[in-house]
């Protein structure tokens, strides 16, 4: 029997799709935004500087603010919202006057000195108002804008894609080269371009590290979010863990699909192949997972990893230890209280899978800390199917993405007979086509 679990839309898109209603020509229609703390925070940013951004049902109206953007007498907060704090900062391109945003103290510990630099080269008076590279951070456009900007992106992409965002308000448009040991999650980039280009943008890559965008408008912003394969990844994790069928409402096809994220179906067929299915070139100690291009699915794919048949090793996630919370360290620390054997890498973990032992029902409560960082608690929660014993500490902070998670996570437990035995099936999640 599958069952059908109700999944949150993008966060991702939603963002994006805020910013570019925003500074659209006209009114536009956000069909199927989240709702989340993460999009109250950036509806905050952009109402402050003349958007009206008003919801009605499963939709967003949006009437775009005037140029140049007003710049609010006081600072605007972000929460914990890295994507509103970097799009936000951004925005001061277009401001005249001064724009100063702040943050919680997690907000106030996250870096955010690249932006920070590359918005200095386009002209952006940058000033650190408590920690250097940190929020609270005060912008003002000193004159003229440049054409080029180096930006760093080896520690986020989010702030090549704010500079994207304002791109074609700029005189002469805006070229970006990223700089860096690596560019990481480029495929935010390419939802970033492929929005835009939607919206009427004339934008996209000009070379392996380079990214155009010419003068323009956006000529209208409506658009329909997708359901988010970010969320979709516990879902798919949880399918696994307890080997159930489950069928996230929506979801679209990976193949059609402009998340990055949707490589969780592969990566999970991947973590729980039949030994039988590997060749000789395949059986190596530990099966490793690159995580360059898509840092949050480090959460789900640790969860799952646990009850796989074989040892793991997830990579190319330093950019995770930036986060809402250093996502590599509070993974190795909390799982460890299980009685899990991990391994912390400078770039990722080592997981070794809790044995039958291990995994036993222990019947003490234990108590993991996500840290606030709602995909940490969320990871926690279905790693909690099996180890029913398990309480997360505050977990009203997956409120940030997916603010239905726990009653989700409910109606999976309850169609599962046991905590500690998996169900009959293979735990696979079938994603139906997006009407």
């Amino acid at each position: 029997m599958t069952l059908r679990v109700p999944v949150p839309t993008s966060k991702s898109m939603t963002q994006r799709a805020l910013v570019l209603a925003a500074l659209a020509e006209g009114p536009s229609r956000i069909e199927a935004p989240l709702e989340c703390d993460d999009s109250r925070h950036l509806r905050g940013v952009l109402e402050a500087r003349g958007a009206t951004i008003a919801w009605h049902g499963a939709a967003a109206l949006v009437t775009p603010a005037p140029r140049p953007l007003r710049a609010p007498d006081r600072p605007v907060f972000c929460g914990n919202a890295g994507t509103t704090m970097r799009f936000s900062s951004a925005l001061a391109l277009l401001v005249e006057g001064e724009l100063a945003l702040d943050g919680d103290e997690h907000m106030r510990r996250r870096p955010i000195g690249p932006l920070g630099d590359a918005l200095t080269a386009l002209g952006v008076r940058v000033r650190y108002l408590a920690r250097p590279g940190c929020p609270p951070i005060a912008l003002a456009r000193t004159g003229p804008v440049p054409e080029r900007a180096p930006v760093d992106a080896s520690l986020s992409s989010q702030y090549a894609s704010a500079l994207l965002l304002v791109g074609p308000h700029l005189p002469r448009g805006l070229s970006l080269e990223l700089c860096g040991d690596a560019v990481v999650s480029r495929p935010y980039l390419d939802m970033t371009l492929a929005m835009m280009q939607r919206a009427g943008a004339t934008a996209g890559w000009d070379g392996a590290r380079s990214l155009r965008v010419e003068p323009g408008r956006y000529r209208d912003a409506s658009t329909v979010i997708e359901v988010d394969w970010s969320a979709a990844a516990f879902v798919a994790a949880a399918a696994r863990v307890v080997g159930a069928k489950l069928e996230p409402l929506g979801l679209a096809e990976p193949s059609r699909s402009l998340q990055g994220d949707a490589a969780i179906a592969a990566l999970l067929a991947r973590l729980y192949r039949d030994e039988s299915d590997r060749d000789d070139s395949d059986r190596a100690e530990l099966d490793v997972f690159d995580l360059t291009d898509t840092p949050d699915l480090i959460a789900p794919l640790a969860a799952a990893a646990l009850f796989a048949a074989r040892p793991t090793r997830i990579s190319g996630a330093a950019h995770t230890r930036v986060k809402e919370c250093d996502r590599v360290h509070v993974l190795a620390r909390e799982l460890r209280k299980l009685g899990a054997v991990v391994t912390e890498h400078d770039d990722g973990l080592n997981l070794e899978p809790l044995g039958p032992r291990r995994a036993a029902t222990a019947g003490s409560r234990i108590e993991l800390d996500p840290d606030d960082d709602h995909r940490m608690a969320m990871a926690f929660g279905v790693v909690a199917l099996r180890r029913p014993e398990i309480a997360v500490k505050n977990p009203g902070c997956v409120s940030k993405s997916f603010p239905d998670f726990w009653s989700t996570l409910a109606l999976i437990r309850e169609h599962t007979p046991s905590p500690t035995l998996p169900l009959e099936g293979d735990g696979e999640v079938t994603p139906p086509l997006a009407d």
